[in-house]
């Protein structure tokens, strides 16, 4: 277990400590996870972008047709205030504004970082990184450190703490030369601050969620991190600091196990409304199997 004191010398740590640059300084060399990644943010244009990525320019271009749908939808709910359907439409595209306003203060035109930066493209899917939940979990993550680097406590850049702490966990995971984290990349984003009760999240870096806490702490938001086994107001105490070894699979059985993993994370940060749906459609199917078998 890990005192305090352990996690602020860590938050200390500084970017030389960590990362190593091309004799020119236009690409990273170390981590190993970052290495051939510009320095500077790419763009579409940039020889390093791949075509299959999906477009950050794109998506942000989006918001304009986001805001305008929660305001039809408001506009629908002062004329009918006791339709839940629209309420409910309401409030999942005021909830998507504030996703689109959180992902262009962190990602947009006036900002240096790039989602497909976090790691090397070695490690990326086929789409890239710019999915709106996902560039969200690190655009909230990225504003939490903020907190901590404007008091004086975070040393490196948010952005380069959070792909250090990133690269250590696909290092935990990559046992042989030449392996990549595409399966599992996206996982590590959505659980990198969950809380890891009894090994039961592998995908979490104690370091990072202890962190996400101590912000937590200075905006008076503490309820967003009570733990399994304590209240998170006694945070930032004693974060575990390894992890288990996971133990090795074939390449197919791992692939099938990371796509479950992600799955099950991704529809953890949804709403649960997803949950009653499919509860739902199960109810539904179980009905007509009775009714079938009933005549």
């Amino acid at each position: 277990m890990q005192s305090e004191r352990g996690l602020m010398r860590t938050l200390q740590t500084s970017f030389d400590a960590v990362y190593e640059l091309s004799q020119d300084r236009t690409h990273y060399v170390k981590p190993a996870t970052l290495r051939g990644t510009p320095v500077a943010k790419i763009t579409e244009d940039s020889p390093y972008w791949i075509p299959a990525w999906e477009s950050l320019d794109a998506f942000l271009a989006k918001e304009g047709e986001e805001e305008a749908l929660k305001q039809q939808y408001r506009a629908r709910h002062n004329i009918d205030p006791d339709n839940k359907g629209v309420q409910k439409r309401g409030k999942f595209h005021q909830d998507n504004m504030s996703k689109y306003h959180k992902i262009r203060e962190i990602f947009g035109p006036d900002s240096d970082y790039h989602p497909n930066q976090l790691v090397s493209k070695h490690h990326l899917p086929v789409q890239g990184l710019c999915h709106k939940e996902l560039m969200y979990r690190l655009a909230c993550k990225i504003s939490d450190l903020r907190v901590l680097q404007a008091r004086g406590i975070l040393a490196m850049d948010p952005w380069d703490f959070i792909r250090w702490r990133v690269g250590l966990k696909i290092q935990e995971r990559l046992h042989l030369p030449g392996q990549r984290a595409i399966s599992f990349i996206r996982t590590i984003v959505y659980k990198l601050c969950d809380e890891n009760q009894a090994g039961s999240n592998p995908y979490g870096d104690p370091i990072m969620r202890e962190a996400a806490i101590l912000a937590a702490r200075y905006q008076n938001r503490l309820g967003s991190y009570k733990t399994h086994k304590q209240h998170a107001s006694s945070a930032p105490n004693n974060p575990t600091t390894t992890l288990p070894r996971p133990r090795l699979q074939s390449g197919a059985a791992q692939a099938a196990e990371e796509a479950r993993r992600e799955r099950r994370a991704r529809l953890a940060a949804q709403p649960s409304t997803y949950q009653g749906v499919n509860a739902f459609r199960a109810q539904m199917q179980e009905r007509m199997a009775k009714k079938n078998g009933d005549e």
